[in-house]
């Protein structure tokens, strides 16, 4: 597994990069994880640490974790923690969904686009400034499953197709914390 610590607007020393090492090298042994890849950023912003952790288990399944404090270890514990309960939720959904679902996990091919609002120049074009094109996939999941994802990723939105209907769905965090679900009209 590549792990990658990083850090934007603060120097990580010795002591915060091997600390941070043996707290994802213990995760993966206490979940018996077997990841493709790590990212640690540790990010400046004023007095305020900021963790994020991302890991990626495969198959599209992104965990993700994001704490701030003041100070960088008491973040990094945090993050941690946040990040082992998404780890436990995500297996005990997976026994779960296992029993339940024997149908192929499919998806179909999609493009995602970054969008800078923050620079654009008014033109009198009516296409927005693009910075990024990236190909990427809609995976074809039940609400439920799609709900994990959710959760896992620390992601705002995401479009699935659903296995019920065959039709693309929205689930979205709402501002209140519940998660909310669009899904076309049949009628």
């Amino acid at each position: 597994m590549k792990t990658l610590i990083t850090g934007k607007k603060i120097e990580i020393g010795e002591s915060l990069r091997t600390q941070t090492e043996d707290k994802i090298r213990d995760v993966i042994q206490k979940y018996d994880l077997s990841p493709l890849e790590c990212v640690v950023t540790y990010s400046k912003d004023g007095p305020m640490v900021k963790c994020d952790i991302e890991m990626h288990l495969g198959r599209s399944v992104f965990v993700r974790a994001h704490e701030e404090t003041n100070d960088a270890y008491l973040t990094l514990e945090q993050a941690i923690g946040t990040f082992e309960k998404r780890l436990r939720r995500h297996k005990k959904k997976l026994i779960d969904h296992y029993k339940k679902r024997d149908v192929n996990y499919e998806k179909s091919p999609a493009l995602q686009y970054v969008i800078n609002t923050q620079t654009e120049v008014e033109t009198d074009a009516d296409n927005p400034l693009i910075i990024a094109e990236v190909k990427t996939e809609i995976p074809t999941l039940t609400v439920s499953e799609a709900v994990m994802h959710l959760d896992l990723s620390d992601a705002q939105a995401m479009l699935f197709n659903n296995v019920a209907h065959n039709q693309l769905n929205v689930v979205y965090r709402r501002p209140d914390g519940n998660i909310g679900w669009i899904a076309p009209s049949r009628s």
